[in-house]
C-alpha cells in the first residue's frame, strides 16, 4: 500500500531555516532521552534561526492508553500511536491537521523507520521535506542528506540542519 502511495499535491518552495517561519520535526518516538533530544533540537533551532513555531512530531508503537506522562499533546508537541493507524499502517486519526498545514520545512528523522511516518510524509503539503538518505520513499523529498559511515543518530540529523541552515535555497 505505501508503494502505490502518490504524493499529494504541494506547492513545493526551497528555504532555509533563516527564511523559515514554521517547521515540522517528524520522528519515531522509542524512550524519555530521544524526545528529549528532539526537544532540544526544537529549541536550538528556535533560538539560533528564529523559527516562530517549531512542531514535535512523534509516531509511538502501542495504544494511546500507554503513552508516558512526559509526551503528552502540547503546543507544540503531538503524537500518533499504532492504534491510530488503519490495516495498511496508514495514520488515520491525530496525523489531518499537521498534513494540510503548510509548514515551511518538514524535518524526517527517522526515515524508513515506520510506515506510519512514511505515510504522513507523502501526505505532508510541507513546502520543502527534508531527511537523511531514504531506501523506501525517496520521491517525497525535496533533499536527501547521504549517510556517512558509522554516523550516531544525533550526527546524521545534525548534518542536515547545517546543510539547511544557511544554504542558498531561496
Amino acid at each position: 500500500m505505501l508503494r502505490s502511495a502518490k504524493a499529494h499535491e504541494r506547492p513545493k518552495k526551497g528555504v532555509n531555516l533563516r527564511g523559515a517561519n514554521q517547521i515540522i520535526l517528524v520522528y519515531t518516538e522509542t524512550d524519555e532521552r530521544k524526545f528529549k533530544l528532539v526537544k532540544d533540537i526544537a529549541m536550538y533551532l528556535k533560538k539560533e534561526y528564529d523559527i516562530k513555531r517549531v512542531m514535535r512530531f512523534a509516531y509511538i508503537e502501542g495504544d494511546e492508553k500507554t503513552v508516558p506522562m512526559w509526551h503528552m499533546r502540547k503546543l507544540e508537541s503531538d503524537f500518533f500511536c499504532t492504534s491510530d493507524l488503519n490495516w495498511y499502517d496508514k495514520p488515520v486519526k491525530h496525523v489531518e491537521a499537521h498534513e494540510n498545514e503548510p509548514y515551511d520545512i518538514l524535518i524526517h528523522l527517522d526515515p524508513d523507520e515506520s510506515n506510519a511516518l512514511d505515510f504522513f510524509v507523502a501526505a505532508s503539503k510541507a513546502k520543502m521535506k527534508v531527511a537523511n538518505f531514504s531506501a523506501n520513499r525517496p520521491q517525497d523529498f525535496d533533499i536527501l542528506i547521504p549517510p556517512q559511515p558509522k554516523d550516531s543518530w544525533k550526527q546524521r540529523n545534525h548534518r542536515i540542519i547545517e546543510f539547511i541552515g544557511d544554504s542558498p535555497l531561496t
